[in-house]
């Protein structure tokens, strides 16, 4: 790796040696700055990629329990007797109408990306704005 660190403190910039990039917003960084995981991910430490670090995490619980409640036929909301009527156009999940939401997705076709109308559990629906944030700027 041959870029410096770009994590930034106040107004300064380490500089140190870059190690990786950040996977989430696509900066250098160095030993003291990120971490490089043993499962691949490389992640700094500003906190809008540790909230998104945390988010994903808690997202793969969620699509858990969604698939086991889907597999007794269920709404995939834990507090719902419901049975499924529509799928989250995010996570997948089978959920009841009042738990889905309509809203503006975007779907990957090849390499285009077109906005679509889809639906969305609440559990997607809260994330966001936290993904909106600091797209990757490589």
């Amino acid at each position: 790796m041959t870029t410096s660190c770009r994590f930034r403190r106040f107004l300064r910039t380490c500089g140190q040696p870059g190690v990786a990039l950040c996977q989430y917003c696509g900066d250098s960084f160095c030993e003291q700055h990120g971490s490089r995981l043993a499962d691949g991910q490389e992640i700094c430490n500003r906190p809008l990629c540790q909230q998104k670090k945390a988010d994903l995490e808690r997202y793969f619980v969620h699509k858990e329990a969604v698939a086991l409640r889907n597999g007794e036929r269920l709404c995939g909301n834990p507090s719902c007797g419901r049975a499924p009527a529509g799928q989250c156009s995010k996570c997948r999940g089978f959920f009841c109408l009042p738990h889905l939401e309509a809203q503006e997705v975007e779907e990957r076709r090849g390499s285009t990306v077109l906005r679509v109308r889809g639906s969305l559990c609440r559990h997607c629906v809260s994330r966001r704005r936290l993904w909106s944030q600091g797209q990757a700027t490589g």
